[in-house]
């Protein structure tokens, strides 16, 4: 069964989006904003605040805000989807919740008012300053990106957003919802339900510092710049893998694999096929993405040609 692709955005996406970039430090390294960016945002909190906030957001690891966003009516600014939620009675909650087959916690109203706490402070102290050029590009990206769903499938448009993933159809999945984000580029996240799956991609929405290279150019260079990379890559042009084949056939260690497969995927130089089943991803497996790789001589030409 063929999934419908829908394109969104709001500004409580990216609100949303930078508080879990900030606080998942595992993915910290792998951050274009990385670790300085999080020490000057750390200066706009107390100590005391962030600790509160980080027990908050750890507390609501496994609840998604990605459904009540979708469904909020209005221009959903941070404040006026603030207000929404809080406002949702206990069954309105629990319907939303239902309708894209999310499993309903039992605490679905004290996850709601520990979510409301947190957004607000991080829109507070940190999000309400951010530069406006971040939320009108991604506006702007969204709207592009739209304007091409009818000239691709769902699969190649998902894949096109995401730079190399592949999302097959599974038996229950009917919806897909691509969200452009900014702070935890060049990560891409997904809120995977039963019937539904929303997956915020990463976007480049400022060009490069005059002589310095586009980040895309980096990613690919940086990418290939490492041996155990490479050999990934070359196992990868000959067929499809499983992680676990890879790990088996490099001989290191599952989480320096990871790493270098975070790496490959952030400069586009591998599909990721990704099978929906239930809520979450099944039969994952890789493959060498030779478009990047076509790519490269010309991204190089016109950096070194560049004014």
């Amino acid at each position: 069964m063929e999934y419908q692709v829908e394109v969104d955005f709001a500004p409580i996406y990216e609100c949303v989006a930078s508080l879990t970039a900030f606080f998942a430090k595992q993915n910290h390294g792998a951050m274009d904003a990385g670790k300085l960016w999080v020490k000057g945002v750390q200066e706009q909190f107390a100590p005391a605040t962030l600790q509160k906030m980080q027990v908050s957001v750890k507390r609501l690891d496994d609840f998604s805000l990605a459904p009540y966003i979708w469904k909020c009516p209005g221009p959903r600014t941070v404040t006026s989807f603030l207000e929404w939620f809080a406002g949702l009675q206990t069954g309105e909650l629990y319907e939303i919740s239902a309708a894209c087959s999310q499993s309903v916690p039992a605490n679905l109203t004290e996850l709601r008012d520990a979510a409301c706490e947190v957004l607000r402070e991080w829109d507070l102290r940190y999000f309400s300053t951010i530069d406006p050029r971040i939320l009108e590009g991604l506006q702007q990206e969204a709207s592009v990106l739209r304007t091409r769903l009818g000239e691709m499938s769902g699969m190649e448009i998902y894949e096109t957003a995401t730079n190399g993933m592949r999302l097959y159809p599974g038996d229950t999945l009917n919806q897909v919802v691509l969200i452009p984000q900014y702070h935890a580029r060049p990560l891409v996240t997904s809120s995977i339900f039963e019937t539904m799956i929303f997956t915020q991609y990463s976007c480049d929405l400022f060009p490069p510092v005059p002589g310095y290279p586009a980040p895309g150019l980096l990613r690919l260079t940086r990418a290939l710049s490492d041996e155990t990379r490479l050999r990934i890559l070359r196992l990868l042009a000959g067929k499809q893998m499983t992680f676990t084949e890879i790990t088996r056939e490099i001989a290191i260690s599952k989480s320096t694999i990871h790493y270098h497969l975070i790496a490959l995927r952030a400069a586009g130089l591998v599909i990721v096929h990704y099978q929906a089943k239930g809520s979450e991803f099944k039969s994952v497996e890789y493959s060498l993405r030779r478009e990047a790789l076509n790519g490269l001589s010309g991204q190089i030409d016109d950096y070194f040609e560049g004014d």
